[in-house]
């Protein structure tokens, strides 16, 4: 038997078992493939279903916060209309407005004017044109300060030399919200009031005003009055200064020109100065002097009466001093211009008598010092325009006459009859 007769079936068996391990192989990788094919798509169809579920859960999450936000919304909004008008106690101090509410109101019209300076028809117009400037609304945590109380715990602290914490105290309020109150109303009037009250005169207003000098006093192209006082202040942070002397004191130079009618028609203030009463020399601010030199420049005789103190300005009249040199119609002058001051003695007595926390040293800011000054002016000029009465008390002597009534009878009578004397002793 030849050796290829025996190797032949074994060879065929060979090749038969190798192919059906090739097909055996290929069914297993064809299985292989349509598991992972199977398991890609089930994964696939896994995550659409956790992303739909994940959609759903942030969609009903979503609502449920809306509907938890609209709750408290609503239980929020109740809770505040519950207790709208019930004032917190934590950081609201309780007091009581018995002053203002209760014994006010029962004022007659001599204690109302006593107390504000103002009659209560004044005070209805102050109310009305600042309305729109002070009025302040209600919020939900605390009521605010009411307009007329507003303005009548200002008037009262214009009106009396005394400090904020009796205002306070007297109306039920804050130290700081009399503060703001008073620097609001000031700020208000300013912008509001004064452009209408406190205005240069018109050429035809220069006439009247120059007519009215020449028939009362004789002085002719006369348009108004100079005269000035000092506002005390405290010591300002800012001021490196020394004082001078031991009879110095820190204030504001204040000056104004005065009409015929006792109303000032001129306002200026200068810087902090240390200022000493013995002093005989009166200032002239430098603003002042220029809007002088301007009303003044369109006729070249038009003159403001001031006093003999004052530096000599092209604008200014005043009164000579050395008497014992001067002729009669110097002589003649010199009383007319002394009578003629009265009607700026006269509108400061009445400005000083109305709101007298001029009289007496502020501690305020410097601005807010001024812009009370300036307050007082024009409240001034509109109680004078509305004939609210000047009482005697407050000014301290017998009661005034207006200007046109008697405008001889001033408190520098004395000087003009010592004016008088000394001229009949030096003619002797």
């Amino acid at each position: 038997m030849e050796a290829t007769d025996v190797f032949l079936p074994v060879i065929a068996w060979c090749r038969t078992r190798q192919s059906q391990d090739s097909q055996a192989e290929a069914r297993r990788q064809k299985r292989r493939l349509k598991l992972l094919a199977f398991q890609r798509l089930r994964l696939k169809k896994l995550r659409e279903t956790w992303r739909l579920r994940e959609k759903v859960y942030k969609q009903s999450k979503l609502r449920r916060l809306c509907s938890h936000d609209t709750w408290m919304k609503a239980i929020t909004h109740q809770f505040l209309r519950d207790r709208r008008r019930q004032s917190p106690k934590v950081w609201l101090h309780p007091r009581t407005s018995d002053w203002w509410e209760n014994t006010a109101a029962t004022f007659t019209d001599h204690e109302w004017l006593q107390h504000f300076r103002v009659s209560r028809e004044t005070f209805s117009n102050l109310c009305t044109a600042l309305n729109p400037q002070l009025k302040r609304q209600d919020t939900n945590y605390r009521l605010c300060i009411p307009l007329q109380k507003r303005v009548a715990l200002t008037l009262y602290k214009l009106a009396h030399p005394c400090d904020y914490r009796t205002v306070a105290d007297l109306f039920a309020v804050g130290v700081a919200s009399v503060c703001h109150c008073v620097h609001e109303f000031c700020t208000a009037v300013i912008e509001v009031l004064k452009p209408q009250l406190v205005v240069t005169p018109n050429k035809f207003q220069l006439e009247k005003i120059e007519e009215f000098f020449y028939h009362t006093y004789q002085i002719p192209q006369c348009i108004g009055v100079l005269d000035s006082m000092n506002i005390t202040i405290s010591r300002p942070p800012h001021l490196d200064s020394e004082k001078p002397d031991r009879e110095s004191y820190l204030a504001i130079l204040f000056q104004a020109v005065v009409d015929g009618k006792g109303l000032f028609w001129d306002l200026s203030m200068s810087c902090p100065t240390w200022v000493n009463d013995n002093s005989g020399e009166l200032l002239v601010c430098e603003d002042f002097s220029t809007r002088m030199h301007n009303v003044c420049r369109t006729d070249s005789s038009c003159v403001v009466i001031g006093d003999a103190g004052y530096p000599s300005k092209n604008w200014l009249l005043k009164p000579s001093t050395n008497i014992s040199w001067l002729t009669a119609e110097q002589e003649l002058l010199n009383t007319q211009i002394i009578a003629a001051r009265s009607v700026a003695h006269y509108a400061f007595e009445r400005l000083k008598g109305r709101w007298r926390c001029l009289n007496r040293r502020n501690d305020c800011n410097v601005e807010i010092v001024k812009d009370m000054v300036e307050t007082c002016c024009v409240l001034h000029n509109l109680c004078e325009k509305n004939n609210d009465m000047c009482l005697p008390d407050w000014i301290g002597q017998e009661p005034l006459q207006t200007v046109d009534e008697n405008p001889q009878k001033n408190s520098d009578a004395e000087s003009l009859d010592d004016l008088q004397q000394l001229i009949q002793d030096s003619a002797e």
